[in-house]
């Protein structure tokens, strides 16, 4: 893949704070600290980068990007090679294609030192791409750093929409959890080590989309996971007992008509305090629903508290909770995903920080009117605070991190 020289990279970079830091660079003050975020050019060639997550690679402290190109057709999978020196990250491409020969394509993508050897390991989906073949299975793979052998873990029915590696059982080992949209399926493998993975459950769930995590809901020490308005309840152990599965809200579940319905982005994340994980949900595809917080003193009993964030959030494509201000309180960034075609009776695309004081919001911070596609969350150059990874829209070619100047 061909780089531009230093002449026309530096003419790019002008070009891109020219029209895009006029938007992003927001402060506002904080009892004593201040907040404020600096955007800084990732890569000028993304396509169609849906399926990524930030972690440190090649262990030098910098945080990269693993990914999979092209999730509409298919394409390669590999990792951007992280600096903090204003330069366009270098693309490594892992594999053009997966074990069975075709390219690789997911919704979305996670990490972690899956054989506890001290390094980032990265998952790889075989799919021929969503719009190209969304019917067909995709086959779930993870590479070893740093060789990139790949080991099979299983499949999943249809295009995988959302996926977590996440330790479900305290074993120290990580599990993997996928749900995808034609099929409605929610799987989950256990890794009985990294060579063995077991499938625990495969269940479908009513008009199940987009939006998954995972996190401790019922605060009995598992973790369980949440889904367009659902919560299924880890039963423990090996897992293989009965998943019960409960309603936290209808309305992110009992919507029809075209692709758009029932497509939404999840969070779970303590937000009071209180022992248990909060679900945060809104809607990535269409108007007039809220970014909505939901908590329970009993999440099984089914009685859940509604709390809005945001009236009418449209598109909201990103939900993140991290602490952005260094208070010691989770906050939430969330915003719209800058496409036109959607017919969205908006005019501007805004991105928002919610901050969170013990379960109440005290302020809320416009970062741009430009969106976010899939934002994501790190601390890039290891200062300890976080960064943003912003991808305007779906389908555009410019991908930047949004570096936190908190003092």
């Amino acid at each position: 893949m061909k780089h531009p020289d230093l002449i026309t990279r530096r003419f790019l970079y002008s070009l891109i704070f020219i029209s895009f830091g006029m938007h992003l660079l927001t402060s506002c003050k904080t009892d004593s600290i201040k907040l404020s975020f600096k955007p800084v050019p990732i890569s000028t060639q993304a396509n169609l980068w849906w399926a990524r997550v930030p972690a440190d690679i090649n262990q030098d402290g910098i945080l990269d990007i693993a990914l999979q190109d092209n999730n509409g057709y298919g394409g390669w999978l590999g990792w951007l090679e992280g600096n903090t020196n204003g330069e366009i990250w270098k693309i490594h491409i892992i594999a053009e294609k997966g074990p069975g020969g075709n390219t690789f394509a997911c919704g979305d993508m996670d990490a972690g030192d899956i054989d506890m050897d001290g390094d980032i390991d990265i998952l790889g989906f075989e799919h021929p791409g969503e719009w190209d073949s969304a019917g067909a299975v995709t086959q779930i793979y993870w590479y070893k750093n740093p060789e990139w052998v790949s080991v099979h873990i299983g499949s999943a029915p249809d295009f995988i929409k959302d996926v977590s590696l996440t330790d479900l059982n305290s074993d120290q080992k990580v599990d993997l959890t996928a749900i995808t949209y034609v099929e409605n399926k929610l799987v989950v493998y256990r890794q009985d080590n990294p060579e063995k993975w077991t499938k625990v459950l495969d269940t479908i769930l009513l008009n199940l989309h987009e939006g998954m995590d995972a996190g401790d809901i019922d605060g009995d020490g598992d973790t369980d996971i949440a889904a367009n308005g659902y919560w299924v309840e880890n039963p423990g152990g090996d897992m293989t007992g009965e998943w019960i599965i409960h309603l936290i809200n209808t309305k992110w579940n009992n919507q029809d008509g075209d692709w758009s319905k029932n497509a939404t982005k999840v969070c779970c994340r303590d937000m009071n305090k209180d022992g248990k994980a909060e679900v945060l949900i809104s809607h990535s595809e269409r108007q007039n629903y809220p970014l909505a917080w939901y908590q329970s003193d009993d999440p099984a009993s089914g009685k859940w508290t509604e709390k809005i964030i945001y009236e009418d959030l449209p598109a909201a494509q990103t939900l993140e909770v991290f602490d952005f201000d260094l208070d010691g309180q989770p906050d939430i960034l969330s915003g719209v995903n800058k496409n036109r075609a959607r017919a969205l009776e908006i005019e501007t695309f805004p991105v928002y920080i919610f901050l969170n004081k013990t379960g109440i919001i005290s302020d809320t911070i416009l970062l741009s009117d430009e969106g976010i596609y899939n934002g994501q969350c790190g601390d890039l150059e290891g200062d300890g605070d976080i960064d943003i990874f912003r991808y305007p829209t779906h389908n555009d070619s410019i991908f930047e991190v949004l570096v936190n100047m908190v003092r």
